[in-house]
This record gives structure tokens, C-alpha cells and sequence, in this order.
């Protein structure tokens, strides 16, 4: 890795982490669908101004318009619905540990769709000791947060599925997208289409949004959003899917440490231990020997 992308990892990590503190801060302070809507909303604006500033032209043609439609739909609004619905019921650390399993999933599925990222024995071995971390993660799964909070893990984990989908089909398509304008119009419209739903569903719950809540809206929209997602899909159009999938590493270890000062959150040692497998696990599945 080269320092650009070594500096851009430590960011985009560092930022993923605190962001699932001010999540479980933003889910208890306001409506969800709100919550949600606003964040994308306001993230979009940002990206249009800095894509109208850097005066780029994106031909919008048919294969564009099909990676749009999927990260629009797949990634920014059923992927972080799911995630906000789940992250009311489990600690905040537990969610981006979850996520951890991203790498895992998105090698599972390059497997079948990408020719050239096929499945190998480190791979396999990669995805068991993922698969024995959660286990052993989930095995004190009650004691993390009330009592639907297995329905939280069951959200947070179809979440990370469906959000693995986008960076395979990225790569099957092979072609190098605008990170700026994919997120331009990719939040512009999920916030939208979640603010629809938020007038149609949940129009009382409007007014619970004041003061209290804006500062975690904020940080959400712009370092969790316009940075990490900034970010993410430059990398995206640079290094291999299985690579990029790195990401998912550190961001646990700086929710963990977050959820424990600010929240008071705290895992057993089986349950550390677990995490510390899946993460593992992540990281195998990607690791290449100089040798």
C-alpha cells in the first residue's frame, strides 16, 4: 500500500469507529426514518457542491445509471435502514463488530460472481474462524442491549449482506465510477425516498428533532458520511474488492474503546475473544505473504 492509501485507511477507520458511537447517540434521540433522511440528505448536498466545484462530467450511460440504481437502493437505503433499526436494541461496539464480517461475505460472494476472485483454502479457513467468533460473540447475546436485541443482530447481520452486494457488482461491471457524483446522487436520492417514507409513516415524530440531536445529525452527515463514503468509493475504483474489505478491521477496536468510555458498554472475555476471531478472520482472508 502506498502512503496516500495508508493515510486514507487510517481516516476513513478512525471515523467509522466514533460513528458508531454518535449512531446509538442519534437512534435514541430521534425517529429513525428522520434521523436517516437528514443524514443523506445533507451528505448529498455537500458531495454536489464539491462535485460542482471540481466541475467534473460524469457520462450518465447505461452501465453508470445500473451502479447508481444499486448503491442507491442496496447500500444507502435498505443496508443503513436495516443497520439504524438494529442499532436501537445492541450496543454500538457489538454493530461494527458485526460488520467485521463484511470481508468475509464479500469474498463468499466474489466467489461465485468475479472470475478472477475465487475461494481458497485460507479463504475457507478465514470464513470458519469467522463463523466460530460469532458464535462465540453472540453466545452472551442477550447481556448486549434489551430485550430484541437478537433482533438488532439479525438486522445488522442482513445488513451487511445486502450492503456486500454493491462492491461485487461494482467490480463484475468493471468501471471505474466519479466517487463524488455516485454519492452525490446515491444519498440525494435514498434520503429522499427515506424522507417519503418519514412523512408517510412517521410524520408526527417530526418534532422531536431540536437541539439535542443535531450535533450527532451532523457528525453522522458529514465525517460519517461525506468523508467515510468519500473515501470508500475512491478506494473502490483503486484496489481489489478483497482488499479494500481491510477497512472493516479497525473500526471495531475504536467502538469498542468508544462504546466502553462514553456508553458504558462492555463485553465479556468470550465475547472479546470472539470479536478478536472474526476480526482475525477478516484480516486473513485478505492477508498476502511477501514470501
Amino acid at each position: 500500500m502506498t502512503l496516500k492509501i495508508i493515510a486514507l485507511y487510517t481516516i476513513i477507520s478512525f471515523c467509522w469507529g466514533i460513528t458508531w458511537l454518535f449512531l446509538k447517540i442519534n437512534v435514541t434521540q430521534m425517529p429513525i426514518l428522520w434521523g436517516l433522511s437528514l443524514r443523506f440528505i445533507i451528505a448529498g448536498i455537500i458531495f454536489w457542491l464539491i462535485y460542482f466545484f471540481k466541475k467534473n462530467k460524469v457520462k450518465f450511460n447505461p452501465e453508470i445509471q445500473s451502479i447508481y440504481i444499486v448503491y442507491t437502493l442496496f447500500n444507502y437505503t435498505l443496508c443503513y435502514y436495516l443497520t439504524y433499526w438494529g442499532a436501537q436494541y445492541i450496543y454500538s461496539n457489538l454493530g461494527s463488530i458485526l460488520y467485521s464480517l463484511s470481508p468475509i461475505t464479500i469474498a463468499l460472494m466474489a466467489h461465485f460472481f468475479l472470475t478472477d476472485d475465487k475461494l481458497n483454502r485460507k479463504k475457507i479457513l478465514s470464513m470458519i474462524i469467522g463463523f466460530i467468533g460469532t458464535i462465540l460473540l453472540l453466545y452472551n447475546g442477550n447481556s448486549f442491549g434489551g430485550e430484541k436485541v437478537f433482533l438488532g443482530i439479525f438486522a445488522i447481520l442482513l445488513a451487511v449482506v445486502i450492503g456486500s452486494w454493491p462492491t461485487i457488482y461494482i467490480k463484475k461491471q468493471r468501471i471505474k465510477v466519479d466517487p463524488i457524483h455516485l454519492n452525490a446522487v446515491g444519498l440525494s436520492f435514498a434520503g429522499l425516498i427515506i424522507l417519503l417514507m418519514a412523512i408517510i409513516f412517521d410524520k408526527s415524530s417530526f418534532s422531536q428533532i431540536n437541539s439535542n440531536n443535531i450535533p450527532s445529525l451532523l457528525f453522522l452527515a458529514i465525517p460519517g458520511t461525506v468523508v467515510t463514503w468519500g473515501i470508500y468509493i475512491w478506494l473502490l475504483n483503486h484496489l481489489p474488492a478483497s482488499q479494500l474489505s481491510y477497512v472493516a478491521f479497525f473500526p471495531p477496536i475504536i467502538a469498542i474503546i468508544a462504546g466502553w468510555v462514553f456508553l458504558n458498554e462492555t463485553l465479556s472475555l468470550i465475547s472479546l475473544f470472539g470479536a478478536a476471531l472474526i476480526i482475525f478472520g477478516g484480516f486473513l482472508i485478505n492477508y498476502k505473504s511477501k514470501n
